[in-house]
């Protein structure tokens, strides 16, 4: 009796398991891109990322950055190259912004004599 309680408890766990597991896929927010970028010697260059969007779309920005020297500017441009938002400058920061109309849109990481490393990770928070 006392071997089929053990199963019956590891057969529901594995259950539960599945279910937090599922919710989990279902519900998680989906990367629309990244950039990650280390530099030792003084650069100045853009990194960019692209991605579709349609109006109401809610954007998720985590930002953390190492600044050594230089400035940092990231900036999200419309598909005409019309600054729609400018993040804060900050070492750490997670923001979201509510997208206009249906465009693809590039965010770009703007270095200029910039020595150090920074992370973007863009997410449709909704």
């Amino acid at each position: 009796m006392k071997k089929k309680n053990t199963i019956v408890i590891g057969i529901i766990a594995i259950i539960v398991i599945a279910i937090v597991f599922s919710v989990y896929l279902y519900t998680r927010p989906v990367s629309l891109g990244n950039i990650n970028r280390n530099y030792k010697e003084q650069t100045t260059i853009t990194s960019s990322i692209s991605f579709s969007g349609k109006a109401g779309d809610r954007i998720k920005f985590s930002f953390r950055s190492n600044i050594k020297n230089g400035d940092l500017d990231i900036i999200l441009f419309d598909s005409k190259g019309n600054e729609v938002y400018k993040l804060a400058k900050a070492t750490e920061l997670e923001t979201f912004f509510t997208l206009d109309k249906a465009d693809t849109y590039t965010v770009a990481a703007e270095c200029s004599d910039f020595i150090g490393g920074f992370k973007i990770r863009v997410y449709e928070a909704d």
